[in-house]
C-alpha cells in the first residue's frame, strides 16, 4: 500500500467504503442450536426451546465459533459468515485499509474506526468518504462532522410507525426545545443510552385537535425520543436532496470502486469463501487478497509509464501532460509509429498492447476509420 502511495496512485483524500460477507468454510451439519443462558441449558423444558423471542436461542458453529450466522438480504438465509471492511481510494482503487469481524457485526459501528486507521496506516487526511446507505446513521454523521469530512451517504427516511411523525416535529438546537405541529413546545427530560425523552404539557394537548391521532393508547401528553446525534441526520437528509452532479457522479463510483473491489476479491482470488477457520486465518487471507490487488495496481501503473517510455522514444511525444499517471497520444499515433518500427510482429503486438492498456482513441487503422480489414483484390 505504500508504494501505491510512493508511485502516486493513491491520494487518499477520497474514500470509498463497503463490507462484504465471506462465507465461513464450515458444513451445515456443524450447526447447533445453543441458548443464550449456559447455565440453564440443561434444565430448560422442551416448551422452551420452542420459543420464537429474537435472540433467545440462535445457531452457532461447533467447529468454527468466530463465524456467526448472517445474511445480506431478507430474502436469503442465515449462513455462517465473516464480514469484511475495506477503505479504497478513489483515484486508481487501492485498498487503504482492510479488517475482518464476525457476520453479526453491524457495519455501521466499524466505518468510523476505519477511516481513522486508514489516516493513521497512510498518513493522508480523508477529505471525503462514500458508503452506501447501510451507513446512515445519526451516529455516523455527527463523527464525520466532528472530523471536518464530507459525508456523501444517502440518509435514510425516517419510518413511519404513526401518524404524527417525529419528521414532522420541528427541533431547536439552540434552545434543545421540540415543537409540534400546532406550536407547542416539548422540553427534554428523561435521558437515554441512545438519546432523550421529550414531554409535551398535559393541558396543551387536551384541546387539540390531533390528539386523537397524536397521542398514544391511555396518555393525556406527547412523549418523543430524539437521538443525542438527531440534528446531525437532519443536515444529512437536508443535504441529500442538494446533491450537486459531481456528488452524484463520485457516489456512483463507489459501486465499482468499492464494491468492485469485493466482487474482484471473491471471484478472482478466492475471498468469496475462507480457507481456513478462526478470526485470525481469515483476516490474513484478507490481507494477503488485499495485498496482490494493490500489487496489481501497481504493475498497471508501472506498465503505463513504460508503455509510454517507450512511446516516447519512437518519436511519438505526448500532446497534453499526463493525467493521474497515463499519458495522452496524437490521434495520428500509427503514421509516426509505423516508419519507425516497420512491420514485424514485436512492432504489431507492441501497438496492440499500447491501444489497449492506454486506451488510445487512435487504435484503430488510419486508413480505415471503422477498424475493418480491407480484403485483397
Amino acid at each position: 500500500m505504500q508504494a501505491c502511495i510512493d508511485a502516486k496512485i493513491a491520494k487518499g483524500e477520497i474514500v470509498h467504503v463497503d463490507a462484504s460477507l465471506i462465507r465461513a468454510d464450515v458444513s451445515w451439519d456443524s450447526l447447533a442450536v445453543r441458548h443464550m443462558e449456559a447455565v440453564s441449558a440443561a434444565n430448560e423444558d422442551a416448551e422452551a426451546r420452542k420459543s420464537r423471542k429474537t435472540g433467545k436461542f440462535k445457531k452457532v458453529c461447533v467447529t468454527d465459533p468466530d463465524a456467526t450466522m448472517a445474511t445480506n438480504a431478507r430474502n436469503r438465509r442465515l449462513e455462517p459468515a465473516y464480514k469484511q471492511h475495506a477503505v479504497v481510494d478513489d483515484l486508481r482503487g487501492v485498498v487503504l485499509d482492510v479488517v475482518v469481524t464476525t457476520g453479526e457485526i453491524n457495519e455501521g459501528q466499524m466505518i468510523v474506526e476505519r477511516i481513522d486507521a486508514a489516516e493513521r496506516t497512510t498518513g493522508l487526511a480523508v477529505r471525503t468518504v462514500t458508503a452506501d446507505a447501510g451507513y446512515a446513521y445519526a451516529k455516523v454523521f455527527a463523527a464525520f462532522e466532528n472530523r471536518g469530512i464530507d459525508a456523501l451517504i444517502p440518509a435514510k427516511a425516517e419510518p413511519i410507525r404513526s401518524p404524527v411523525p417525529l419528521r414532522r416535529f420541528r427541533y431547536d438546537a439552540k434552545h434543545d426545545i421540540l415543537k409540534c405541529l400546532r406550536g407547542k413546545v416539548l422540553h427534554p427530560k428523561r435521558p437515554l443510552k441512545y438519546g432523550r425523552f421529550f414531554y409535551s404539557r398535559a393541558r396543551d394537548c387536551a384541546g387539540c385537535d390531533l390528539a386523537s391521532i397524536c397521542l398514544s393508547k391511555g396518555r393525556a401528553n406527547k412523549a418523543v425520543v430524539v437521538g443525542n446525534d438527531y440534528p446531525a441526520l437532519l443536515r444529512a437528509r437536508r443535504r441529500r436532496e442538494r446533491w450537486s452532479e459531481e456528488d452524484k457522479q463520485l457516489y456512483q463510483r463507489h459501486r465499482w470502486r468499492s464494491e468492485g473491489y469485493h466482487g474482484e476479491a471473491k471471484n478472482w482470488h478466492g475471498l468469496a469463501r475462507a480457507v481456513r477457520r478462526g478470526l485470525t486465518n481469515m483476516t490474513i487471507q484478507a490481507y494477503l487478497t488485499a495485498a496482490a490487488v494493490n500489487l496489481k495496481r501497481l504493475a498497471a501503473a508501472l506498465l503505463a509509464h513504460l508503455l509510454g517510455l517507450v512511446l516516447l522514444t519512437l518519436n511519438m511525444a505526448p500532446i497534453e501532460e499526463p493525467r493521474d499517471g497515463i499519458p495522452k497520444f496524437s490521434r495520428q499515433g500509427p503514421r509516426y509509429l509505423a516508419p519507425c518500427m516497420g512491420k514485424s510482429t514485436f512492432s504489431t503486438a507492441l501497438r496492440g498492447t499500447a491501444a489497449k492498456w492506454l486506451r488510445a482513441p487512435w487504435s484503430r487503422r488510419p486508413s480505415d476509420p471503422h477498424g475493418h480489414r480491407r480484403r485483397r483484390a
